[in-house]
């Protein structure tokens, strides 16, 4: 798939089939996050794939916008020490967070090849899904992919909204239709 198409293509699912994500895709997904960029090449970033079905559903229970049905989730999360030692505040409090949306869309957009669909959720209990995944203090969740095949019978997406889409030429206020 063209990456253009893919990008065109990519939606938020949140209507999966009962069907497991197979291990070999779920590593391939990996592949994609980590070939995100980072800043100053800095190693900070952190992926865990999470496809035990007891653990899906305590994160679930800590987590009001995890609303599908998914059975596989990809978190993407950062070292702190690491960002700081390697860019300092810069690195620990912006680019490693910068990074991660890179990271995630990636997953997203691989995702695709293999018939899949993702929801972004950032909406959980940061306590609560370390305590779950035993993540040490020192590391900061950014974001987690609900993974799985979408259902035939899913909704359709939702529109942009008015005024979503605005692209200014050269200096704010310089429309570009």
């Amino acid at each position: 798939m063209d990456v253009l198409d893919a990008i065109r293509k990519r939606v938020a699912v949140r209507y999966f089939e009962e069907k497991p994500v197979p291990e070999d895709v779920l590593k391939t997904l990996a592949w994609a996050a980590h070939k995100a960029p980072t800043g100053g090449n800095t190693p900070y970033r952190r992926v865990m794939v999470i496809n035990d079905e007891e653990t899906v559903n305590m994160i679930k229970q800590v987590s009001p916008g995890f609303l599908s049905n998914a059975k596989s989730l990809i978190l993407i999360y950062t070292d702190l020490e690491t960002a700081y030692k390697g860019l300092g505040r810069l690195g620990r409090d912006i680019c490693s967070i910068i990074d991660a949306g890179a990271a995630a869309e990636n997953v997203a957009l691989a995702a695709l090849k293999f018939g899949l669909g993702t929801c972004f959720t950032k909406s959980y209990s940061e306590a609560g899904v370390k305590e779950i995944l035993e993540i040490p203090e020192n590391y900061r969740t950014e974001i987690m992919l609900q993974i799985g095949y979408p259902r035939k019978d899913m909704p359709p997406p939702l529109k942009a909204k008015p005024n979503a889409r605005i692209t200014y030429l050269n200096r704010h206020g310089n429309l570009w239709t």
